[in-house]
């Protein structure tokens, strides 16, 4: 199969039938992460896909549906398979993400201390760009919850992937693509996630129908019809898009 953008997970946090809002980019039958929440080894399994295929993680924000299966993959990765994987993060991420979120459940194990290097290969990310297998990867800041900071993606002036965030019009104009994964909320205002009508009015028409919606709550269907007029759709768990 080609290089790939492949949907592990569509959901918001808060979703019982659709998982944690993450995906895989398989270039070279190597596997980079696009975060990874807590239900990333079923979304592996689902997708005929193991632990053992992860080969690199991007995290772009600490939050649990973006980092809490971290846990899972570093112990796995670690004691079963012997490897480390490479976790490409900003540099200022790395306090939240390893003091203030994972070093209480994995900072001690039975060989002794362990620190995040334990179980990561950790490539801090410089110039706002790194590459996977060749292709280059821009990141850029996006507006989710104050004072936290959140990146989303740009791979290889193909694929533009936001991650959780409000309405960012003025950071997509900055970049080249071909199709859009923007996050959206359905209800009517949240304060750290774009709104459908948030969308419909920060971006023009030629944006909007290069964009799949994402991260989106259960009741998504009541919206389907409204999104199939402006938008690509919403995507879903599954959906792969070669390039």
């Amino acid at each position: 199969m080609n290089n790939r953008l492949q949907i592990l997970g569509c959901g918001h946090s808060e979703s019982v039938y659709n998982l944690n809002n993450n995906a895989a980019l398989i270039v070279n039958n190597k596997l980079l992460l696009i975060d990874c929440g807590y239900t990333i080894k079923k979304a592996l399994f689902n997708q005929e896909l193991d632990v053992s295929d992860v080969d690199s993680i991007y995290i772009s924000h600490v939050h649990g549906d973006h980092v809490f299966g971290l846990e899972r993959i570093g112990y796995e990765c670690l004691f079963k398979y012997k490897y480390r994987p490479a976790l490409y993060i900003k540099e200022e991420l790395y306090k939240e993400l390893w003091d203030q979120t994972l070093k209480g459940s994995m900072s001690k194990i039975g060989e002794g201390e362990a620190t995040l290097e334990t179980f990561f290969d950790v490539k801090f990310i410089k110039n706002d760009s790194f590459k996977f297998q060749g292709i280059e990867i821009q990141t850029f800041a996006v507006k989710h919850t104050p004072n936290k900071p959140a990146y989303g993606i740009c791979i290889g002036n193909k694929i533009l992937y936001t991650t959780d965030t409000t309405p960012i019009p003025e950071q997509i104009k900055k970049h080249t693509f071909e199709v859009c994964f923007h996050d959206v909320t359905l209800s009517d205002y949240n304060p750290v996630h774009a709104t459908l009508d948030s969308i419909l009015i920060s971006y023009d028409k030629e944006t909007l129908e290069k964009m799949y919606l994402m991260s989106y709550e259960d009741n998504w269907l009541e919206f389907e019809e409204k999104v199939n007029k402006y938008f690509k759709g919403f995507v879903k768990e599954g959906d792969i898009f070669e390039f």
